[in-house]
């Protein structure tokens, strides 16, 4: 026998062995939408239900034992079913062994539950929860968005639509103020500072800097220019779920600031959105040029706890583009709505991949306008932001390195396994992202995802074997063999 053969062998055995004795203890379902400090959804219940697995098909005797010890319950109902399982003609069907009991008005159905499991033959008993669909916006536009939906950030948001207090800063070349995605509320206003009084309220060096700065004019009103950073901040800002238009990756506060040009202008940018209390900072732009007074700029971002995202340049080489390429730095280069790599600068100083090829998002001149005739890493950064904008809105306690560590480790690996120079950690996943910070990393065994390492996830790495590019290449060398296998078993029975 091959190696795979013998161990299927020995742990089928060891699994028939434990399938004859005694029965588990029955489990008690539990709110898996719980998650400490309060964060994440709140899970739904359909009121006073119960659903309770039996070890076998109930009879009347074991429902009215289940009845006496449990007063609450006022009835029960059987699910529909086919008489056999579907490869088991003389088998008994799951759903014959389930039954949905309804409680008394006002019944506490967790506690019931907990006493319905310990019941003789009973094999769970958990309320009756809601599924609900992954949201999906009511912006119109949203179905033409292609960058939101294959990152899917709709199951992010599920969790999160953003958290207001969330500022996201942008460096670019201003903002369209009067368009219909950036309304109520969406765009920053400095507390500490009076409108229109001509005096520098908060002592931090701008006079009436309402709403951000324009570091081209020397004035406070960062308003569109071109239309690049009205386009930039619809990817990561746009309201989302508002009916209007497309949907931002995350309902944050934006704060814009206009600096395109001369470098220092860049990195006044940069230390005043880090003094002014940005989470983060979008900048899609750059230069090859290596310039110490905006690596000096990022640096003090980054020892402020403040995330730098940079676009990676356009121009299809590996010379490194900076501020994206410096270590303090999340360097994003582009994929297409096929997943492929669009042909950007590529190099071993990109961080990950994301959407920029004809992405929808709003423009000038006027309130409602949209576009997707452009491309590039411009775009592909702020998809990257937003998704920063949404970990902060679960987690506002990260730091630059733990949002970098998220982002490489939930991302989907698109090219060669593990980094590589066209996709770095791969191209950003939202809805992996924000499950690992509200209930945890992914525990990469558990190839079957019920929680727990087991005979499945054994089977399906041994139909694997060999293979490369599948999820039982544990340890991305391109083929599924000892080392995924010794990875596997060190994970047995748990999901660390």
């Amino acid at each position: 026998m091959s190696l795979p053969q013998v161990i299927l062998t020995t742990l089928a055995a060891s699994a028939a062995a434990g399938l004859m004795g005694n029965a588990p203890a029955a489990a008690v379902g539990q709110n898996r939408g719980e998650v400490p400090g309060g964060r994440g959804p709140e899970v739904q219940y359909v009121a006073n239900e119960l659903i309770v697995g039996f070890h076998d098909p109930p009879g009347d005797e074991q429902l009215a034992a289940l009845r006496g010890q449990l007063p609450k319950i006022i009835g029960w109902r059987a699910l529909r079913h086919a008489p056999h399982p579907k490869n088991d003609p003389t088998g008994i069907h799951p759903l014959a062994k389930v039954r949905i009991v309804t409680l008394a008005e006002g019944s506490d159905v967790p506690a019931l539950a907990e006493q319905a499991a310990a019941h003789p033959g009973v094999k769970y008993a958990e309320p009756n929860g809601i599924v609900q669909l992954a949201l999906e916006p009511n912006d119109p536009l949203f179905p033409e968005q292609y960058g939101p939906q294959i990152i899917q950030a709709p199951a992010a948001w599920d969790i999160t639509t953003g958290d207001p207090s969330v500022v996201i800063a942008f460096i670019d070349t201003g903002i369209n103020f009067e368009h219909e995605e950036f309304q109520d509320g969406a765009i920053w206003v400095n507390p500490g500072e009076i409108p229109d009084n001509g005096i520098d309220d908060d002592n931090n060096g701008y006079i009436d800097d309402i709403v951000g700065w324009d570091f081209v004019d020397g004035d406070n009103d960062p308003q569109g220019g071109s239309g690049h950073g009205t386009r930039v901040a619809g990817i990561f800002g746009a309201r989302l779920n508002n009916g209007l238009g497309i949907a931002g990756l995350a309902n944050i506060t934006i704060m814009p600031l206009r600096a395109i040009g001369a470098a220092e202008l860049v990195a006044e940018a940069i230390y005043y959105a880090t003094d002014m209390s940005a989470v983060a900072i979008n900048m899609s732009l750059g230069t090859h040029a290596d310039l110490e007074i905006i690596e000096e700029a990022v640096q003090y971002a980054w020892d402020s706890g403040v995330t730098a995202v940079a676009a990676a340049g356009n121009g299809g080489i590996d010379l490194p583009f900076y501020p994206a390429a410096y270590p303090e730095v999340i360097g994003v280069t582009g994929t297409d709505a096929n997943d492929d790599f669009a042909g950007f600068n590529f190099g071993d100083w990109i961080d990950v991949a994301a959407p920029g090829v004809e992405i929808l998002t709003c423009s000038l001149p006027g309130p409602s306008d949209y576009t997707s005739a452009t491309s590039g890493t411009s775009l592909a950064s702020p998809h990257v932001a937003g998704l920063v904008g949404l970990m902060y809105s679960v987690d506002p306690t990260l730091t630059p390195q733990a949002v970098r560590d998220l982002l490489c480790e939930n991302a989907d690996d698109l090219g060669d396994p593990g980094f590589d120079i066209y996709f770095g950690c791969g191209r950003i996943n939202a809805a992996r992202t924000i499950a690992a910070i509200v209930y945890g990393p992914r525990c990469p065994a558990d190839l079957d995802g019920d929680g727990a390492v087991g005979i499945l996830d054994l089977l399906q790495l041994l139909i694997a074997w060999g293979q490369g590019g599948v999820p039982a290449d544990l340890d991305g060398d391109g083929a599924v063999g000892i080392t995924d296998l010794l990875i596997l078993l060190a994970a047995w029975g748990a999901c660390p």
